[in-house]
C-alpha cells in the first residue's frame, strides 16, 4: 500500500487490536494485513497519541454495565463472519480465544453482532435444545 492515509479506517483498527490485544509483533502485523512496517509504526504511534488526548473521566454520564467485547473484537467477529457467513458462534468464540486472547460468552458475541446489524447466526447443531 501507498501512505499511511491511503490505509481504510478498518485496516487500522485491526493494527491496533492485532498489536495491542492480540499481543502480536509489529512486523507481524504489517506482514498479515499488507502493509509496512512503518505504516504499522505510525498507526499505533497516532492511536497512542489520541489515548493520551482524551479526557480521562468523560463529561457524559455512562449508563449500564460496560461492553465486554471491545470495539476490535467486534470487529474481528464481523470480519469473520464476512469471511466465512456460515461459522457459528461456538467456532467464532473458538476463533476469538485463540488469535486474541478473549474470553467471551455465545450471548455476549450474538450480542455484539446484533448491535452491528447481523440478525441471524446460527447455532451449531449440538448446541440446540
Amino acid at each position: 500500500m501507498g501512505h499511511c492515509k491511503d490505509i481504510p479506517e478498518n485496516t487500522r483498527a485491526n493494527v491496533v487490536h492485532l498489536h495491542y490485544f492480540c499481543g502480536r509483533k509489529q512486523a507481524d502485523v504489517a506482514h498479515e494485513l499488507g502493509v509496512s512496517l512503518s505504516s504499522v509504526e505510525k498507526i499505533l504511534r497516532r492511536h497512542r497519541r489520541e489515548e493520551l488526548e482524551e479526557p480521562a473521566t468523560p463529561t457524559y454520564r455512562i449508563r449500564g454495565r460496560p461492553r465486554l467485547l471491545h470495539v476490535t473484537d467486534v470487529d474481528f467477529l464481523v470480519a469473520l463472519v464476512e469471511r466465512t457467513p456460515d461459522i457459528y458462534l461456538r467456532e467464532m468464540q473458538a476463533e476469538l480465544r485463540e488469535l486474541c486472547n478473549v474470553e467471551a460468552s455465545l450471548t455476549s458475541i450474538w450480542t455484539a453482532l446484533r448491535r452491528r446489524g447481523y440478525t441471524r447466526k446460527r447455532r451449531a447443531p449440538e448446541e440446540l435444545p
